[in-house]
């Protein structure tokens, strides 16, 4: 694994206000709103990707920490475990925002009425792997759910194709704007996927989004963001996912939730 400062990539802010109450669902695919990854662009499709965000009151103003999820299930939201541990969520009001950009008026939000991850996840090891969890959303959203890869990643993938999508930091920093970018897959572990190159990857608030590759013509989730490591020079250096293909079980149980 490269060297440097590992990092989570969860972002956290102030803020003085949450953003308004949810509006009507979206009733199909394209009826999401339309706009941090590094080296990408503005990302005005992938509906089924989300701003997943965590609100508490903290004293007149709220702490608002947010990741990046994924739609596999009509109330299923995939994302990384670090995202919705008890120091993230516990007290806090937690919401879904279908559509590009979250600092605008466009776009839908959705409560979460519980959130479950990976037991054997230990937020002090991120390179052990396990940084998985799902949101469980209130209602049901008309929005296509994304597939996840049931097949076990090997080292004939690297080189392959795979699209990083998020609504974390940009190369200047802003965020709340969904993003994507293209790029290739650089390492396959027994636990984890190294993706992209030091110019087109994952950055902070990107956490829990979908590395997406080409199963059998399908858009897939392969990946789910986990972490990067920083160096002298750069926050952002690399990025690191959780392998969906080692998890199915924990998955499967609330895709498949009567």
């Amino acid at each position: 694994m490269k060297t440097g400062i590992m990092f989570i990539f969860l972002a956290a802010a102030s803020l003085s206000a949450c953003a308004g109450e949810a509006d009507d669902l979206p009733t199909s695919e394209t009826d999401a709103a339309p706009a941090g990854i590094i080296g990408g662009t503005i990302d005005e499709g992938d509906p089924a990707v989300v701003r997943l965000q965590a609100s508490r009151p903290r004293g007149n103003d709220f702490s608002v920490s947010y990741c990046t999820a994924s739609v596999i299930a009509p109330t299923v939201l995939l994302t990384a475990a670090h995202c919705v541990q008890p120091s993230q969520v516990n007290g806090a009001t937690i919401r879904a925002f279908f559509g590009t950009d979250a600092l605008s008026e466009e776009g839908t939000w959705v409560n979460v009425k519980e959130t479950h991850f990976d037991p054997a996840y230990d937020g002090s090891n991120l390179s052990a792997g396990h940084d998985i969890a799902v949101a469980i959303l209130e209602e049901p959203v008309a929005v296509q759910p994304l597939p996840y890869n049931r097949a076990p990643m090997t080292q004939a993938m690297v080189g392959e194709p795979v699209r990083l999508i998020g609504f974390g930091a940009d190369d200047e920093g802003w965020d709340g704007v969904k993003r994507h970018v293209s790029t290739t897959v650089n390492t396959v572990t027994p636990l984890l996927l190294g993706l992209g190159d030091a110019a087109h990857h994952t950055c902070v608030g990107d956490s829990g989004g979908p590395a997406l590759m080409d199963v059998n013509g399908v858009s897939t989730i392969v990946g789910v963001t986990s972490f990067g490591t920083s160096t002298n020079t750069t926050i952002c250096a690399d990025g690191w996912d959780t392998r969906v293909d080692l998890y199915l079980d924990f998955i499967d149980q609330f895709v498949n939730a009567p």
